[in-house]
């Protein structure tokens, strides 16, 4: 069991003091899905790996980083999904025993720190900022009293009967493993099998009318249809419709008086950011809960992918396209039908169905640092960024306002 450890007496002067952020360029980080047992996100687990070409920066530092990361600029709010931060090589230092975070962020811990004595007490000491912990199984299975202090165990599947606290599986490289690891009773799993996905996902399906109709509104919209073309396609679809209006007069668009007429609400938003709107509209609209998590990852996909665009220094039409690439690279496996069938009718600027179906042009630079961020290999996420006239720093704060931006958009459909 965890007694309370003393503070040590001779510590240097000042090291309780939480260091100022500092910028995310010595940082690798890896981001994967929460999936719940409902098969919905619950939130996102980021491996923070160390460069190793600099100086080695403190712990709490980085920490402060990713979290100040999110909600950069303002731009995006801070995630409401539970958000699991799992350094993989960062030594805990002294100034995390006063390092403090939302209440929905979780701090992974290694196993064998448990071994050391100092980081024992450093954790002690975090736990009782109210930083939530979870640990991450390495070897064996902790004492039932030391794994009462952790709100979650992050570990195989196998765990599960033996853990007295809830598990984050490690189950997730086949769909037949993450399904079976969530009816174990994994509270939750760790990454979701985008390579193998369930078979009833990719089965082919029939479009819905809402879908046809968005991308009948897409194909007008890139041949520069007169706005009446569009109305009639809004109004043979009423939700369609009401959603349009309701964006038309949110806060970002309305001007003085309410917009009462699609042609109004066509002419405020305009053709360019209703495209974009309408390819969010139709990576969200399926209701059938085993494709969230694919949606998720489009959407994360599509809003780095416009990140790294403008960080780059490219213009804005370029970045749209690219938001389209990443929010469209799913649409195969959320719809059941290939991309070549489902581009064919579009319109869709030829970047865009060179990047998805080919995997050429220039934006395929930037999707393949998008994909990379998602997986473990550091040398091809090096090889990927150095594609891209970017830093480090501007890669990893573009995925992190990519996360916060997805969130956002989920939690309020």
């Amino acid at each position: 069991m965890f007694d309370t450890p003393p503070r040590s007496p001779d510590g240097p002067a000042g090291e309780d003091a939480t260091p100022d952020p500092v910028t995310l360029d010595s940082l690798v980080l890896r981001w994967q899905l929460l999936v719940g047992r409902d098969r919905r996100p619950k939130g996102v687990r980021l491996e923070l790996r160390n460069r190793g070409e600099r100086s080695p920066v403190p712990l709490s530092a980085l920490l402060d980083g990713v979290v100040r990361g999110f909600v950069e600029n303002g731009s995006t709010p801070f995630p409401h999904g539970l958000v699991l931060l799992a350094p993989v090589d960062g030594a805990i230092d002294a100034a995390m025993s006063c390092w403090s975070a939302p209440r929905n962020v979780l701090l992974e811990i290694p196993e064998t720190d448990l071994q050391d004595e100092t980081r024992v007490r450093i954790l002690f000491e975090s736990r009782r900022q109210g930083v939530r912990q979870a640990l991450r199984l390495q070897q064996t299975m902790p004492t039932r009293e030391r794994l009462q202090f952790f709100q979650y165990l992050v570990g195989p599947s196998s765990a599960v009967k033996r853990a007295p606290i809830p598990v984050l599986a490690l189950d997730s490289d086949t769909a037949a493993r993450a399904d079976a690891a969530l009816a174990a009773g994994a509270h939750a799993l760790v990454g979701w099998p985008l390579c193998d996905p369930h078979p009833i996902v990719s089965k082919p399906r029939e479009l819905s009318p809402s879908q046809r109709a968005i991308f009948e509104l897409v194909r007008l919209i890139r041949a520069d249809a007169d706005v009446r073309a569009l109305e009639k396609v809004f109004e043979a679809e009423p939700l369609l419709a009401y959603m349009l209006l309701t964006l038309a007069n949110s806060v970002a668009f309305r001007r003085g008086t309410p917009t009462a007429s699609l042609r109004q609400a066509v002419a405020s938003i305009g053709y360019q950011r209703l495209i974009k709107w309408l390819v969010l509209i139709l990576a969200i609209s399926s209701k059938d809960r085993r494709i969230a998590p694919l949606v998720y990852t489009t959407l994360v996909r599509g809003y780095c992918m416009e990140n790294l665009c403008l960080a780059s220094g490219r213009p804005q039409n370029e970045a749209d396209e690219c938001f389209i690439v990443g929010a469209f690279s799913l649409l195969d496996l959320i719809t059941g039908q290939s991309l070549a069938a489902l581009l064919g009718e579009v319109g869709l600027p030829q970047e865009v169905v060179d990047a998805l179906v080919a995997r050429q042009g220039p934006h395929v630079s930037v999707l393949n640092v998008v994909l990379s961020l998602e997986s473990d290999d550091v040398p091809a996420h090096d090889q990927a960024c150095s594609a891209l006239p970017l830093e480090p720093d501007a890669v990893n704060r573009s995925l992190l306002r990519a996360i916060a931006a997805a969130d956002a958009l989920l939690s309020l459909m």
